[in-house]
């Protein structure tokens, strides 16, 4: 591995040590990280009688059929059982028609901020600010953690309480009524690894509330980096509720053991580019960015947390779910833009909580659990040209297993002729890489993937993120959007997604499309919402908005406000949908209108994840082709 940059003390031997290119032979695997080994090796973890759940006779056995594939970490965990019912429905009108007309297409949204708190889609510029109950002046640095410290500055009830009313009504029955009618049926489920953490897979760390198994919040603890925490049975809660309107789940870590992103609110704390952090340095060392933390001494480092964590808990999880409702979940994202346009984390780094971990975690799955693993790129040392070779010398035999996450951003820049007066063009949003048009480089990261064959060859991808926010017409709009816009942007781009699926159809292996859908985020924003518990309420809704910078994020404001139409009352069907493209992608918006305007994001990031820069387009993956794009854009807007 290269040596450690000046200032950062080396990191732990690397996991698996070397490159992963050519592959090694399989004697030659390194051991798994720290605090892990095979089933047989390792004691069964005991948790406290009020987390244990009785085993469903659906459950696999900890070894069996796995045991071929060499699963590592101790997979007796058993959830505590939801509280929900397994009462499943028929499937909404809508619901039947997407399965009728676009089979196999996930018609999705990411359900983020309940479990992870991202400072910007809080901000509400409230007469009264209060951190505890989540109403933040606009521009505050905020994040799970900041949230919890201030909680725990009062009663310890009262945090639990906040946090429960949190997590169970942020996304309420009525939210997730109207999704499924909406035709949605799969949700990116975004979480912390903290609802995965519990006293019993690390008994020398020092909980700084322990669960006490008693009451109404017994299961509530703090766990030992300063996250309150119920364990999974919310989360059980949420995925039986969606299993019942006929939504699975793809599972998305969004912030990892020791801080994954410097100075990202979605990582779970504002943590430094610097170890210890994720990617280097032990547990017990803390989190760069002065965060202190109660793990034990005992060597064990941040990647090895995530992997236990991952392997013992989240595994386990996932079969345990998918014994009691079926098909509930269908993907785990293990992580979620790993070192986000950063070099703190080294390319074997990367590799060891991506690709790697995908595998171990594949391997504790039977072959017919139809669970995908998500891979996502966000690291400047792991570019996509890198993970695509990977795809093809090291993990050949992933193809049907390995899913690539392409997030996709307009709100900062692209599709924007650069003429006299500059202008965002519709027709680039629908046929932002597609294939075979004018605009398929317009993302620059999603491009690479596209020549390196790996999409034409049957590996799959989709759009994880997405939006139909164009920061760049803010300052044209009086610094917010408007309802044709959001319209507008929406359409666009979801005809071009639909069309990357007929594209790439019959592909990947069974017939199937190298694209299996996309995720708009997000379902809410936290506009109206406040958590304290003698409120707990706050709905997206059609009124009491305009002023928020944000409010063409919130999928479910979209829909309430008649912004955006299910599939079917559009008519677009796969024989239907050409015929549709000049009333969706014909068009141009003034954008850019006062002079150094162009909105400054975070490092890929959503507005108000921080203070630095973003590269051109906002996501890693939304640079502009400056030297193949703008030429064509100037050529096709001149006399």
């Amino acid at each position: 591995p290269p040596p450690a940059p000046p200032g950062r003390r080396p990191c732990r031997p690397p996991f698996p040590p070397g490159p992963l290119a050519p592959p090694a032979p399989p004697a030659a695997q390194a051991p798994p990280p720290k605090g892990l080994a095979p089933p047989a090796a390792t004691a069964a973890p005991t948790l406290p009688p009020a987390t244990q759940a009785p085993t469903p006779a659906a459950l696999p056995a900890a070894e069996g059929s796995l045991s071929a594939k060499k699963c590592i970490g101790d997979q007796s965990f058993r959830p505590p059982a939801p509280m929900v019912p397994a009462e499943r429905r028929p499937k909404t009108g809508e619901q039947q028609w997407m399965d009728e007309n676009w089979p196999g297409y996930h018609n999705g949204v990411s359900l983020g901020g309940a479990f992870g708190i991202e400072d910007w889609m809080f901000f509400s510029n409230p007469e009264t600010p209060s951190k505890a109950n989540l109403q933040l002046t606009a521009g505050a640095q905020f994040d799970q953690l900041a949230w919890n410290e201030e909680l725990l500055k009062g009663d310890l009830q009262t945090a639990y309480a906040t946090i429960d009313c949190h997590i169970n009504k942020f996304y309420d029955d009525k939210a997730l009524d109207q999704l499924a009618e909406f035709g949605i049926n799969t949700i990116r489920l975004v979480v912390g690894y903290w609802y995965f953490d519990d006293p019993a897979i690390y008994p020398d760390d020092t909980w700084m509330h322990f669960p006490t198994g008693v009451g109404k919040f017994g299961h509530y603890g703090v766990n030992p980096d300063g996250f309150i925490t119920p364990g999974t049975r919310p989360l059980s809660d949420l995925a039986m509720k969606l299993w019942n309107r006929n939504m699975k789940v793809l599972v998305d870590m969004h912030a990892e053991p020791g801080c994954s992103s410097p100075r990202q609110s979605y990582a779970g704390m504002h943590c430094e580019a610097e170890a210890p952090n994720t990617w280097n340095g032990k547990a017990s060392d803390g989190i760069s960015g002065a965060h202190v933390v109660q793990r034990a001494s005992d060597n064990k480092t941040w990647t090895d947390v995530a992997w236990k964590i991952a392997l013992e808990r989240v595994v386990p999880w996932i079969k345990y779910m998918n014994s009691l409702a079926p098909g509930a979940i269908v993907g785990y994202e293990v992580i979620n833009e790993p070192d986000l346009a950063g070099a703190d984390g080294s390319l074997t780094e990367i590799r060891s909580l991506t690709m790697d971990l995908g595998k171990a975690v594949e391997d504790c799955f039977p072959e017919e659990a139809g669970v995908w693993i998500g891979i996502s790129t966000a690291s400047k040392n792991s570019p996509v040209e890198q993970v695509a070779q990977d795809y093809k010398g090291t993990y050949p035999n992933f193809q049907d297993k390995f899913f690539s996450d392409v997030h996709h951003y307009f709100a900062w820049s692209g599709c924007i002729t650069y003429a006299s007066s500059p202008s965002f063009s519709l027709q680039c949003a629908c046929e932002s890489n597609l294939p075979g048009t004018d605009y398929e480089g317009m993302d620059a990261d999603w491009a690479s993937w596209m020549k390196s064959g790996i999409f034409d060859d049957g590996w799959q991808f989709y759009v994880g993120e997405w939006s139909a926010g164009v920061g760049t017409a803010h300052t044209c709009n009086n610094g917010v959007p408007t309802a044709d816009q959001a319209e507008a942007m929406y359409k666009s781009q979801k005809w071009g997604f639909l069309n990357q699926y007929l594209h790439y159809r019959g592909k990947a292996a069974g017939g199937r499309s190298s694209f299996v859908g996309d995720f708009y985020w997000n379902g809410r924003m936290g506009y109206n919402w406040n958590p304290d518990p003698n409120v707990c309420g706050g709905p997206t809704s059609d009124k009491n908005y305009a002023g928020f910078e944000n409010w063409d994020w919130s999928f479910l404001r979209l829909i309430e406000l008649g912004l955006i139409k299910p599939l079917s009352e559009l008519g677009w069907t796969p024989s239907s949908i050409a015929g549709h493209k000049d009333a969706t992608c014909t068009g141009t918006f003034p954008v850019l209108c006062a002079a150094g305007s162009t909105p400054a994001a975070p490092p890929g990031g959503q507005p108000g994840m921080g203070p630095a820069p973003a590269p051109p387009g906002g996501q890693p993956g939304m640079r502009l082709n400056d030297a193949s794009i703008r030429p064509i854009v100037e050529a096709r807007a001149a006399p």
